[in-house]
């Protein structure tokens, strides 16, 4: 029955969200805009890794921000500002089928785009195929999930679906500037990148990497250390760790600041 109602509410969100264009641009459109700037950097190495697909892995992490936790952040606000959370709650459907369904829809836009933008970096920037394609796709799924619960706690404080832009911006810029998807953070002071490290989204940067180019960036600095199919595992798993454990706090924020009704209510 779970099953059943988490995938009517899923495929409902779907349909919503083709039907709505600022949210299918934000959504589907802007991230494969993401990717697709990279095809002008070919030219260069970061970090001894050519800077085109350096940036690409990295906007492979900045595209499941964008499908999942801005997304939903301004969908759950509206949904309850409007009354529509309220009426769901008051039906059959569970609290975990509606939350979930939108996040399921989430999770499938996001690996298909992932899927999309890995193409564009074979074909475009004339990389090869990830290295370790389950731990990629692993990967982006636990990156999705983290992001429900957090983009729930954070549309509790947000007051309507147009201030909801305003509370998403600062948590992409901290987020962005910290997880060394567009540019690394060697040359930052230790604890500047001990607190970067921490950050949700510097984890998933690490192991898509990781996972993509077959070496350990999580091992000190560059020239980053090639490792095995099973070596790839051990280096991801304190970044895999880390992503689980922000799903919790996640979830801990969401059961505090989470709303089913308004604000003024």
């Amino acid at each position: 029955m779970l099953l059943e109602h988490t995938l009517k509410v899923a495929r409902l969100d779907f349909m919503v969200l083709l039907r709505n264009r600022t949210a299918f641009f934000t959504t589907i459109a802007f991230p494969l805009l993401l990717g697709g700037m990279t095809l002008g950097l070919e030219d260069g190495l970061v970090e001894g890794t050519p800077v085109g697909l350096y940036m690409l892995t990295g906007m492979l992490a900045l595209v499941g921000f964008f499908v999942t936790f801005a997304y939903l952040t301004s969908l759950f606000t509206v949904r309850r500002e409007d009354l529509v959370l309220k009426r769901m709650r008051g039906s059959l459907l569970s609290e975990v089928a509606i939350l979930g369904g939108s996040g399921l829809t989430c999770t499938v836009i996001y690996v298909v785009q992932v899927a999309v933008v890995v193409t564009i970096g074979v074909v475009g920037l004339g990389g090869s195929i990830p290295r370790n394609v389950p731990l990629l796709l692993l990967t982006v799924v636990l990156t999705s999930v983290m992001f429900v619960p957090l983009a729930a706690a954070l549309s509790g404080i947000t007051r309507t679906g147009e201030s909801a832009q305003i509370t998403v911006l600062p948590v992409l810029l901290v987020l962005a500037g910290t997880s060394q998807a567009a540019f690394p953070l060697g040359n930052m002071p230790e604890v500047v990148q001990r607190l970067s490290a921490a950050m949700p989204l510097s984890p998933v940067v690490d192991v898509i990497r990781i996972a993509y180019f077959g070496r350990d960036f999580t091992d000190g600095t560059a020239p980053y250390p090639a490792v095995g199919l099973a070596e790839s595992w051990s280096a991801a798993a304190p970044g895999l760790l880390l992503i689980l454990g922000w799903t919790v706090a996640g979830v801990l924020f969401a059961r505090q600041y989470f709303r089913w009704e308004p604000r003024n209510a």
